[in-house]
């Protein structure tokens, strides 16, 4: 810690909100009250991207009470990685956080991830132990997707699925366990704790992603230009997990979309 406290900017933290009233206000507040005494506040950049709820008004009161919170409003949905986009461009820090609103913490993991960073010079992005709210853990580790993977997960009946359990449980990594840290090719952006300048020199998300595969897009980004991507389990943070995806025919139509545009630009693995 000594090390970071001695720079202007230590860290900041992007959140990008979308119809995030029911849980933007606990994200905060838990950040909030377990962030570390840096010498200079983290920068909190809250990027809305056109809510038609009340995640708005809920946002504002933070940032009239906190110098240290920016808000943007976007008048339209730009989509996840754009909008984190726009949140690179305002901070000049050492460490960046890509934090989904639905995320809430316990204690300070910021303190334990600036110290891993600061001893592992090679890691770009590290990610934390991921436990949904009644405190189960959450397989958010995977390795790189296949088609038949992908196929799988979203359309095997479940009474044919204990005889895929080998492959299916390869994909999200639980035959290597998440009891040790260990590098994952595809990390999830519910909570990625990134090296600033690498996220910039890899030029942040790639845009044409609207909703998911970005993070399994920039974790191959930054993999490319030498750095780790690795999976932390000694810092734990709760995450709610709303799988859009497995819920809305939108959902599962735009995760469609971002897997055939991951896999046109990688290579498709079939299987």
């Amino acid at each position: 810690m000594n090390e970071i406290k001695k720079c202007s900017d230590a860290l900041s933290i992007a959140i990008v909100t979308y119809n995030s009233a029911r849980t933007i206000e606990l994200a905060l507040d838990s950040i909030l009250l377990h962030l570390p005494p840096l010498a200079v506040p983290a920068t909190i950049v809250v990027v809305d991207n056109h809510s038609t709820d009340n995640t708005r008004d809920l946002l504002q009161p933070y940032s009239d009470r906190h110098q240290s919170i920016i808000l943007i409003h976007n008048r339209v949905n730009r989509g996840f990685g754009s909008a984190h986009n726009q949140a690179l461009l305002l901070v000049d820090s050492v460490y960046h956080i890509i934090c989904n609103p639905d995320i809430r913490l316990s204690n300070d993991v910021f303190s334990p991830l600036i110290d891993y960073m600061n001893s592992s010079l090679r890691v770009g992005l590290v990610c934390p132990r991921f436990i949904n709210q009644e405190g189960a853990l959450q397989h958010l580790n995977r390795r790189y997707p296949t088609v038949l993977d992908l196929f799988l997960r979203r359309f095997s009946p479940a009474r044919v699925r204990p005889l895929l359990k080998r492959r299916l449980q390869s994909y999200d990594m639980q035959d290597v366990g998440y009891a040790h840290s260990y590098e994952v090719p595809f990390m999830s952006g519910a909570f990625m704790f990134c090296r600033t300048d690498v996220l910039r020199a890899v030029g942040g998300f790639d845009e044409r992603y609207f909703l998911y595969f970005e993070d399994a897009d920039i974790s191959r980004k930054v993999q490319r230009i030498g750095y780790q991507t690795v999976y932390y389990p000694d810092v734990t943070v709760t995450h709610a997990w709303e799988r859009l995806a497995h819920k809305t025919w939108r959902g599962a139509w735009l995760f469609a979309k971002s897997a055939y545009r991951y896999f046109s630009k990688w290579g498709f693995r079939w299987w």
